[in-house]
């Protein structure tokens, strides 16, 4: 199968592009493509070194640059190269100008503004790195969510995605030897808990890939029946403290943190 390949040229970032981008992809499951990303291309000079490495036929490009000068120019080498090239901001403000009546001020800095929401999302990601794995459990109320679940269920990656989006998010690791925390416990039927579960065999196949990383098993940790034993418990647990539960089997991070979004906002 030829790989075929994407290139994005950014003048930031490149984050919006390379989501959307990605976001694509997903839906060519049978066909190897590959994103090649060149960012903060911000004048004529960049753009071109840029170009040089830009060979291939059969590819395509797709590019987020505000600047007009910046979008002819790359339109005008990727003619001269016989690549297929698509502007990802333009059209779409096109729209927005013709018929909400709006002028762009096309202004690079504005899409990565310091301001509260800005300020919001760093004190999430620094409240979020100080619960992780159950640490902090004394601030626990502070915190705007609370994932809890047995070990390996995605709690970790989904708390920092939650804490992007600017939510401060605590992770609680729960283990039938040790019981519920005691901070913890101390939230019978919050709103802001939001428990785990997932298959055991999906499970039991994460965390043997955690074993062939640390080259050691903790007894019980990787058995089925041992991992059905626990989720049977940890499922209790989560009904005895009426706390909201969302499986996650077969779920992508992004999926599960808007569910919990979700959740959290309803209760809001």
């Amino acid at each position: 199968m030829k790989t075929k390949t994407i290139y994005l040229i950014s003048d930031s970032t490149g984050e919006l592009g390379e989501r959307f981008t990605n976001a694509l992809i997903t839906q060519f499951p049978n066909d190897k493509i590959v994103l090649k990303k060149f960012n903060f291309i911000e004048n004529p000079r960049e753009t071109e070194k840029a170009f040089l490495k830009i060979s291939d036929r059969g590819s395509i490009l797709f590019h987020t640059v505000l600047s007009d000068d910046l979008k002819k120019l790359i339109e005008a080498m990727s003619k001269a190269k016989d690549i297929p090239s698509f502007d990802l901001t333009g059209p779409p403000t096109d729209f927005m100008r013709k018929y909400l009546k709006m002028k762009p001020v096309w202004d690079i800095q504005s899409i990565h503004q310091i301001n509260d929401d800005y300020n919001k999302r760093i004190d999430a990601i620094e409240f979020t790195i100080n619960h992780d794995d159950g640490s902090g459990g004394r601030t626990l109320k502070r915190a705007d969510v609370i994932l809890v679940g047995p070990s390996r269920t995605s709690k970790t990656p989904t708390s920092i995605y939650l804490a992007i989006k600017g939510y401060r998010t605590a992770n609680v690791p729960i283990v039938p030897l040790i019981g519920i925390p005691d901070d913890l416990g101390k939230l019978k039927n919050d709103p802001r808990v939001i428990c785990f579960s997932i298959s055991p065999v999906k499970l039991q196949e994460v965390r043997l890939k955690r074993v062939a990383e640390l080259g050691t098993e903790p007894s019980g940790y990787a058995d089925i029946r041992e991992i059905s034993k626990e989720m049977n418990w940890a499922r209790k647990m989560y009904q005895q403290y009426g706390w909201e539960t969302i499986d996650i089997t077969g779920r992508a991070i992004e999926e599960t943190a808007a569910l919990v979004m979700k959740k959290i906002k309803k209760e809001k």
